[in-house]
């Protein structure tokens, strides 16, 4: 079945250890597949075909094969292969599925529909693991920077009995507890050197933790700004980083139409699908975002300078008490001497 089968369904929790590389690096992942695993809603699936199974099988795996056994609709994982066609694709799936009992080697496209997860087929696991393990690592080096902060010098044994006082010592540190020197005559073997503390970082750390983050969160085209100096961003920036956000989901969401309307057609369905949840939401938002400011230009440019000229004489100044001291006692000779 599907590779996400070792994300911990079924499996026991386990609690949180900072040096255990490869279960933080595994909750991550899982935690991000929560989320996206709301990107998109479909419409008249088969009870057969959980949504949530769907998106997992297409995320993970980057594709899943569509078919129909004994009347009801499933979507599993299997092997492509056969000959090639005129584009180098896959003709042939072959599916096991002991669960039903079953096994077959079907015609893509007249007895089953792949359908992918993007135009390559690779998911999301390899995006995944890359965000992931680079958090991981920053993290690791993060709660050491922060330790390093309850010492102010480094300590040195020259024998056994002081290094493993000395080491304890440090635990205790580490722990948060008070680092007490059993006896003093390993005061004799100890040499202390001052712990250099680097300002700043602990901050980079962190700035470079919210980078990854949005960077992390801008691939699957959720909005994150990573930048800690500013308070505000213009509309320039929010468009900019807009049009960086979708491309990919735009192409996840265009593999899943095209991959149902041949569904559709070959097994007389009615299935649909769109964004959901907060992708849905910034979709909206940023579609009526852009129509706003396009409307603003095309507003400012009608509306410009050749507006106020074409409408000039409803806006010049017009003589009268509540004119200036410029255009009161002039104007009034002006119109005597007409008046002569």
């Amino acid at each position: 079945m599907a590779k996400v089968d070792k994300y911990f369904i079924g499996s026991k929790t386990r609690d949180f250890e900072y040096t255990d590389k490869e279960t933080n690096i595994k909750n991550t992942i899982a935690y991000m597949l929560n989320r996206t695993n709301a990107m998109f809603k479909y419409n008249n699936l088969p009870e057969t075909i959980p949504s949530k199974e769907l998106e997992l099988l297409l995320q993970t795996n980057g594709f899943a094969i569509f078919l129909k056994i004994n009347n009801d609709y499933y979507v599993v994982n299997g092997g492509l292969g056969g000959e090639p066609d005129v584009y180098n694709r896959p003709t042939k799936a072959t599916i096991s599925i002991p669960a039903l009992n079953y096994n077959n080697t079907l015609d893509i496209n007249k007895d089953c529909v792949i359908i992918s997860n993007d135009s390559c087929n690779v998911g999301l696991l390899p995006l995944f693991q890359k965000y992931a393990f680079i958090l991981n690592e920053n993290m690791i080096t993060m709660i050491l920077a922060n330790v390093n902060k309850r010492y102010t010098t480094l300590i040195s044994a020259n024998d056994d009995n002081t290094f493993r006082s000395a080491e304890l010592f440090l635990k205790n540190i580490f722990d948060g507890k008070q680092g007490v020197i059993a006896e003093n005559k390993l005061f004799d073997g100890l040499k202390v050197n001052p712990n250099t503390d680097y300002r700043g970082t602990l901050r980079d750390l962190i700035e470079f933790e919210q980078y990854i983050k949005a960077s992390f969160y801008n691939e699957i085209g959720l909005s994150a700004n990573y930048n800690m100096k500013k308070e505000r961003v213009t509309k320039e920036e929010f468009t900019t980083n807009s049009d960086s956000l979708y491309p990919l989901v735009d192409d996840m969401l265009n593999s899943r139409r095209k991959a149902l309307e041949e569904i559709n057609r070959l097994f007389d369905l009615d299935i649909t699908v769109d964004f959901n949840s907060s992708w849905n939401i910034r979709n909206l938002e940023n579609n009526s975002f852009i129509s706003g400011l396009n409307q603003d230009k095309d507003t400012n440019i009608e509306d410009g300078p050749e507006y106020e000229l074409e409408d000039g004489p409803e806006n010049e100044p017009k003589d009268g008490p509540e004119d200036g001291p410029e255009d009161g006692p002039e104007n009034e000779e002006d119109d005597k001497k007409k008046v002569i």
